[in-house]
């Protein structure tokens, strides 16, 4: 993720940080935090930042992050999206990149979002676009749920946020108000498919889980995987757009 995810997740962070004109002297905090992706950006513009994750070898991974670049102003902390650890009307602006889309209690999630935003304050949370619109990832899936059904079911999961009548739908029940929602864009270059498939096994979650858990029958589905791209795509250069919806709304002043 750190060396391959984390430049092109940037963009995103950048959009929403501009979204909800971050400066010096704000006080933000980026819920699900991660590696720092969002909170690396958002120390360029002076703004104090809490980072909040559930998971500890994140924050112990951002805190090193911390360490090694110097960052000032950062306040890193284990914690649930959907139970902050922190007062009401406490940040001038809030954030979940692809974080708050996968809780448990989406409504909770928002709702806490709300309950730490002062007065006038912008949350700003994104979300993936539906999957059939990358070509490349929905095969994947696809290709991986034909080699290993028992593990990866043909169903796919509902939809997450993934339209923009959803999102405003769901920050404006949590109070939110003056919800805009825009899509944003990146795109990955892979010099062929081979390299794609090698990336996919690094950096996806689903791929990489499939292929260190089932170490007997992983041979034939990365074969099967590998094989089936090529037929579909070609072996030559690759490329895989990413469509965000970055969703933001302010707490009414």
């Amino acid at each position: 993720y750190d060396a391959e995810v984390r430049p092109m997740f940037e963009t995103f962070a950048a959009k929403a940080l501009e979204l909800a004109g971050v400066r010096a002297g704000m006080h933000i905090v980026d819920i699900a935090a991660g590696p720092g992706t969002l909170v690396a950006l958002a120390t360029e513009t002076g703004a104090a930042v809490t980072a909040v994750d559930f998971s500890p070898a994140m924050i112990e991974r951002l805190q090193r992050r911390q360490a090694e670049a110097g960052w000032a102003g950062v306040h890193a902390v284990v914690g649930n999206g959907m139970d902050l650890p922190h007062d009401d009307a406490t940040f001038d602006a809030a954030f979940s990149m692809f974080g708050l889309m996968f809780f448990t209690d989406r409504a909770r999630g928002f709702a806490e979002m709300h309950r730490v935003l002062r007065p006038g304050g912008t949350g700003v949370v994104s979300s993936w676009v539906p999957m059939s619109q990358v070509p490349v990832f929905s095969a994947t899936m696809a290709l991986l749920s034909e080699a290993l059904p028992d593990l990866l079911p043909a169903k796919p999961l509902p939809p997450v946020l993934n339209d923009a009548d959803a999102c405003r739908s769901e920050m404006a029940a949590a109070g939110f108000e003056d919800v805009q929602v825009i899509e944003h864009s990146t795109t990955f270059e892979a010099p062929d498919m081979e390299t794609m498939v090698d990336s996919f096994l690094r950096t996806n979650a689903i791929v990489a889980h499939l292929a260190a858990t089932t170490p007997d029958r992983w041979p034939l589905a990365e074969a099967h995987l590998r094989q089936s791209l090529a037929k579909m795509f070609g072996t030559g250069p690759q490329s895989m757009t990413m469509t965000a919806l970055i969703s933001a709304g302010k707490r009414p002043a």
